[in-house]
């Protein structure tokens, strides 16, 4: 069996830290509202986004 290692993961709110990307998931989705999350990446944000996905009309 093979083991990964994990590097851990900073919360952007809160600074705690989390063990892996699972871990700091859960924490984001149970310890912080959705309007906070949006608020960070909004206010992060350098100025107009590329679309990733391209919608047929």
């Amino acid at each position: 069996m093979m083991t990964t290692m994990t590097r851990p993961y900073s919360c952007p709110l809160c600074e705690r830290t989390c063990d892996g990307e699972t871990t700091l998931r859960v924490h984001l989705e149970v310890e912080h509202r959705k309007s906070e999350l949006a608020s960070l990446l909004v206010d992060r944000d350098d100025g107009p986004a590329t679309p990733r996905l391209r919608v047929s009309p």
